[in-house]
């Protein structure tokens, strides 16, 4: 398997996961829970996720196939705010003594989260040959 193929595969992955912890934050904040250690278990796989992915896309570009996006620079950026999204919210919100206003803050970093990805997806189309 090629790493752009690797790449684009952890994109999707990522995209749903995110999603789905989004998804599972709001459950948790309309039934009146709090985020629960499997929770954050799970943000964190993200997280994993996201950096393996953006360790791929770094090898791809330093092997020259950036030339191969229309707007590498973009991408890129999408890239590096992807990364720093969950860590970022989770030192901002974690001391939050609302829970329910912590799960909304962590629900909204996800989909945020998303959409980041989801653009990053969008301009990540290779020029044809």
């Amino acid at each position: 398997m090629a790493f752009h193929q690797l790449h684009a595969g952890l994109a999707n992955t990522a995209l749903l996961f995110i999603a789905a912890i989004g998804l599972w934050a709001l459950v948790l904040r309309f039934t009146t829970r709090r985020l629960t250690p499997a929770w954050y278990g799970a943000a964190v796989v993200g997280e994993v996720v996201i950096v393996l992915q953006a360790v791929i896309g770094l090898v791809l570009y330093l092997q020259g196939l950036d030339a191969a996006l229309p707007r590498p620079f973009m991408h890129i950026l999408y890239g590096v705010v992807a990364v720093v999204t969950l860590p970022a919210a989770h030192g901002y919100f974690g001391n939050i003594k609302d829970e329910g206003a912590k799960a909304i803050a962590m629900a909204l970093t996800c989909f945020f989260l998303w959409g980041i990805l989801l653009r990053a997806t969008s301009v990540a189309q290779f020029l044809p040959a």
